[in-house]
C-alpha cells in the first residue's frame, strides 16, 4: 500500500505529469495511504490555485469531488506525531509525517518533491519512488 504525497495526490487529481503513475499505483494495488493531512493539503492548494486563477472554478471543484472518491485510506496523524517529531531537523512537519507514515506501514513513499524523496531516503528508513 504505497503511501501518496499531497504533490502525488494533486497532479493524479488535476491531470498533470504524474497523473499516469499515480494511476498505475491505483490500479496495481487497489488502495493508497495517506496521513489524513492530505486533505487539509489538497484543499488548500487547490483553493490557492483556484483564488489566482491557475486552474477554473469548475475544475477545482471537479478535483475536490474526486478527492473524496479517491481509493486512499487516511491515517490519523497524532499517532505519527512523535516520529514527524524526531524528523524536525531534516523535514517540515507536513513531509515527516508522510514519511513517518510509509515507516510505519513499510511501504514506499510516492512523491513528486526530489528534496522530500531525497531527505526521506537519507534520514528515515523508507523506500522512495520518485513520479
Amino acid at each position: 500500500m504505497t503511501v501518496l504525497d499531497s504533490s502525488a495526490v494533486i497532479d493524479f487529481l488535476l491531470g498533470l505529469e504524474a497523473a499516469p503513475a499515480v494511476e498505475e499505483i491505483l490500479t496495481t494495488e487497489g488502495e493508497a495511504a495517506a496521513p489524513d493531512l492530505l486533505v487539509f493539503e489538497v484543499l488548500a492548494v487547490i483553493r490557492r490555485d483556484a483564488l489566482g486563477d491557475v486552474i477554473g472554478a469548475e475544475r477545482a471543484t471537479a478535483a475536490i469531488t474526486d478527492l473524496a472518491d479517491l481509493s486512499v485510506a487516511l491515517f490519523a496523524t497524532l499517532p505519527l506525531s512523535p516520529r514527524a517529531w524526531e524528523l524536525r531537523a531534516n523535514l517540515s512537519a507536513a513531509d515527516a509525517l508522510f514519511v513517518a507514515l510509509a515507516e510505519a506501514l513499510a511501504e514506499p513513499l510516492a512523491t513528486k518533491d526530489r528534496g522530500l524523496g531525497r531527505a526521506a531516503v537519507e534520514h528515515a528508513d523508507v523506500e522512495v519512488i520518485v513520479l
